[in-house]
């Protein structure tokens, strides 16, 4: 005999379970999958050899990424300090080229430019005027690199020595001396300047290149030179009595 209710039990008993534990299964499922593409797309930003073990399971995602920070704050850091650096060089440069710049003006450093070599010597003409007037004097030598410093000249060196702003030029007998340093006939006043400019200052009528020619052409040559070379002065830098005055409060 069929039973009535074989058809109700065969269709009914075992349809909502199913159904609800496929839902629940279903939903397990697309949880998984998302979670799972999202470390996956995480660990597609990573460099390849982190994401390597990352993949194998060795690195912590969440650690990695506080490191990750860290590193970029570290970097962040030291691009600061590179560029303070490179400030700091920018500025040590130019404080270096003001200090060669205030050393070459006061003769404290190696030089070297175009100019004119004067050389001043005795005469050796007994008929041109008195014997103390054919000699080259410490006074000559004076005016000699006072005209020159007059009419623009940067450096000035005087039988090999530098002249600087406390030069002292005089006459022990029939000795020149410069800072000291007995210098004999002839006398090479070198200078570096505009060359132009500083023989046409040395050839002006009544000058003092002009009175020595007057007494004698022959006590005075002058040349122009395409390039001299100096070396920095070498006598005493103390001051006793001048100092940086103090700031003021």
């Amino acid at each position: 005999m069929t039973n009535p209710f074989s058809k109700h039990v065969n269709t009914k008993s075992w349809e909502w379970p199913v159904s609800l534990v496929s839902l629940l299964l279903g939903v397990m499922i697309s949880l998984a999958w998302i979670n799972q593409k999202t470390q996956a797309e995480r660990s597609e930003q990573l460099p390849p050899d982190i994401r390597r073990r990352y993949i194998e399971g060795r690195i912590d995602l969440n650690e990695l990424t506080k490191l990750s920070e860290e590193v970029s704050r570290l970097r962040e850091e030291n691009t600061k300090l590179q560029n303070a650096m490179a400030d700091n060089s920018k500025q040590s440069k130019v404080l270096n080229e003001s200090l060669q710049e205030v050393k070459m003006f006061s003769g404290l450093t190696d030089v070297e430019g175009p100019g004119l070599t004067i050389t001043l010597r005795d005469s050796e003409d007994e008929s041109s005027g008195m014997p103390e007037d054919r000699i080259i004097h410490d006074g000559d030598v004076l005016r000699t690199v006072n005209e020159l410093w007059a009419s623009g000249a940067e450096a000035i060196e005087v039988n090999g020595h530098r002249i600087v702003m406390n030069t002292s030029f005089r006459c022990v007998g029939p000795v020149i001396h410069v800072e000291g340093v007995p210098i004999a006939s002839p006398v090479m006043v070198r200078v570096i300047g505009d060359t132009k400019t500083l023989e046409g200052a040395m050839k002006l009528p009544g000058g003092v290149l002009d009175e020595l020619r007057t007494q004698d052409p022959n006590m005075v040559q002058i040349d122009r030179v395409t390039k001299h070379r100096f070396k920095a002065y070498a006598g005493n830098t103390v001051r006793k009595f001048i100092k940086l005055p103090e700031a003021k409060k």
